[in-house]
């Protein structure tokens, strides 16, 4: 396969005048697709897009010229990437942009289904509004993970319809969380807020988990949905919430259509319990001594609570810490109490050694020479990507399984 791709694109580049080795071609895609996993698909267009820089070429010359060349379609005929279309769609949701380069990112939908795309800012296209129908020319299809989607461009035209394109009902159907395996779809959930993480973007009101009896899932509200804010271990009503996934994991995305109510029963969540044996190889920022909100609990940073804005936080102890067996990686939350007991640092302490040191970074780097290059087994419940520790145990003289060798390179 990346022999054959490598003697394509070498091809294509020699008509364009432009010569490039071979072996050359072949070490970039197999360093993507090998060692950082990236699908061939994806690899491709990273090894033509540089070389396209390289020689000073236009994507334009390479795909060939989007005039004329544009295939008038349905949104379910699309089943390949770099593929130059016409679609007329009508704008079913529009998201928040967490990149300057990108102008709008939503969904667009006709009679056979929904996709999402991507409209550059570079490109000066027109704004598109949530609810009208477009005809909408000259974009290239992309796919990533197997889910497919446009991509307008400098070249691309947008021309308002009279007429309204149907898209397929979306009206919303109240669902268990374990039963969501499909993106781009409407839904109600009844579920418990099991956790707020640090919201690292603007753009993001709140982020973390929610679950009910069937298990837990991502969320994610944007800061532009203007929706009252969650509160940690209360249960609520969803409604008109939107799947999405990533890399097999699904989440659910607030919007402007969704509703917010909280319920008098408490929902009780079912959790995946798991154990992890490895080594301790990075312990990540935001552990050590922190600040928490007296109100919503969040994390804060720089004194400021992302809902409250600046409060007299109450001091807390965390770890976020990486463990290796040398196959795979665990992320992994620690709480106050199995943070005191595992670095052997009171909350008490650690804030002795902040004032001493005018630093609280100072109980961080303390709990990174304590821990760090060591081994342990961990059980708790699995939370997104994160392992809640629950227990934790400092385990002797286990068989090197490539963590040693990981480890001498990192320290």
């Amino acid at each position: 396969m990346i022999q054959e791709k490598s003697e394509q694109i070498r091809k294509r580049f020699l008509e364009l005048n432009a010569e490039i080795e071979l072996p050359e071609i072949e070490r970039r895609l197999s360093d993507l697709t090998e060692r950082f996993k990236v699908p061939i698909a994806e690899a491709e267009r990273s090894v033509v897009n540089r070389f396209l820089r390289e020689h000073n070429l236009k994507r334009e010359d390479y795909y060939g010229t989007p005039q004329g060349a544009a295939s008038s379609m349905q949104i379910s005929d699309i089943n390949q990437s770099e593929q130059w279309v016409n679609l007329r769609a009508k704008v079913v949701q529009l998201w928040d942009s967490t990149s300057p380069a990108i102008s709008q990112v939503g969904l667009i939908g006709d009679e056979t289904g929904t996709i999402k795309f991507v409209k550059w800012t570079k490109s000066n296209l027109p704004e598109l509004l949530e609810g009208k129908s477009y005809s909408l020319e000259n974009m290239t299809t992309d796919e990533w993970e197997g889910r497919f989607s446009v991509k307008m461009n400098r070249t691309t035209r947008i021309q308002e319809l009279d007429e309204a394109v149907e898209t397929p009902d979306r009206e919303a159907q109240l669902v268990e969380i374990d039963s969501i395996t499909e993106s781009n779809k409407w839904i109600n959930l009844h579920a418990k807020v099991v956790q707020l993480w640090d919201s690292e973007h603007e753009s993001i009101d709140q982020v973390g988990l929610i679950g009910d009896e069937t298990g837990t899932i991502k969320f994610i509200k944007w800061a532009k949905s203007e929706l009252p804010s969650l509160v940690e271990g209360k249960s609520y009503s969803f409604e008109n919430l939107t799947t999405d996934e990533f890399e097999e994991r699904f989440s659910v995305k607030f919007n402007k259509n969704s509703s917010i109510k909280e319920l008098d029963e408490d929902i009780e969540v079912g959790f995946s319990t798991t154990e992890f044996t490895g080594a301790m190889v990075h312990i990540q920022d935001g552990s050590g001594l922190i600040r928490r909100c007296p109100m919503c609990n969040r994390a804060l940073m720089k004194g400021t609570c992302m809902e409250h804005g600046n409060v007299d936080g109450i001091h807390d102890l965390r770890i976020k810490a990486v463990l290796d067996n040398g196959i795979m990686v665990q992320e992994a939350l620690f709480n106050r109490e199995i943070t005191e007991s595992i670095s052997g640092i009171t909350l008490e302490e650690a804030k002795e050694m902040a004032v001493d040191a005018l630093d609280q970074g100072v109980v961080q780097d303390e709990m990174k020479k304590r821990l760090l290059c060591r081994y342990y087994t961990m059980s708790g419940s699995l939370l997104d990507r994160y392992m809640l520790v629950e227990n934790v145990q400092l385990v002797e003289g286990l068989p090197d399984n490539g963590v040693d060798a990981l480890l001498a390179e990192v320290t």
